[in-house]
């Protein structure tokens, strides 16, 4: 009881990607739901490690529970390089839960100089962060909430950067 579509925006001239969403509900129920992007992000071949930070737009408020990773401040900071079958998960808190400005995300390598942005045009309503030695996820949920008859739309953005 739904039409759902997403349209990928390359934008010309820049190095931006935009994943662009539309939920109408032709149903009868209300659609409320969330949804969240797994974002797996390789950047340059490089191990995941203290050369990665993950930089998020609020003050994280609570402890990081692994071995791995600590948060200082509002960033996400690797104690070592992880191994073959090693990996984090953690679930950073401070965000308010109402502002678009919380959908904030940077993934930077500070040996290659690369790194991808991430915002949206909707609120932030949970973040959860996986990581293992190939790949870093930064998963950011935002909430849906469509009537019978009417149309949610978000968009995702995202900034690409290299030393250059």
């Amino acid at each position: 009881a739904y039409v759902y579509k997403k349209t990928l925006r390359l934008i010309k001239g820049q190095p931006e990607l935009i994943l662009e969403h539309s939920l109408k509900n032709t149903g009868k129920n209300t659609i409320e739901t969330s949804v969240f992007n797994h974002n797996f992000f390789v950047i340059d071949k490089q191990t995941t490690g203290p050369d990665f930070t993950v930089s998020l737009p609020f003050e994280i408020n609570n402890k990081a529970e692994g071995r791995n990773l600590k948060f200082e401040k509002n960033d996400l900071i690797y104690l070592k390089e992880l191994s073959k079958g090693e990996s984090t998960m953690e679930y950073p808190t401070g965000y308010t839960g109402n502002r678009v400005e919380d959908y904030d995300f940077t993934v930077s390598n500070k040996k290659t100089g690369a790194s991808v942005r991430i915002t949206s045009d909707r609120p932030l309503s949970k973040f959860m962060f996986w990581s293992v030695p190939t790949t870093l996820s930064p998963e950011p949920y935002i909430k849906i909430m469509a009537s019978p008859g009417e149309t949610f739309t978000w968009n995702i953005k995202y900034e690409f950067k290299s030393k250059q």
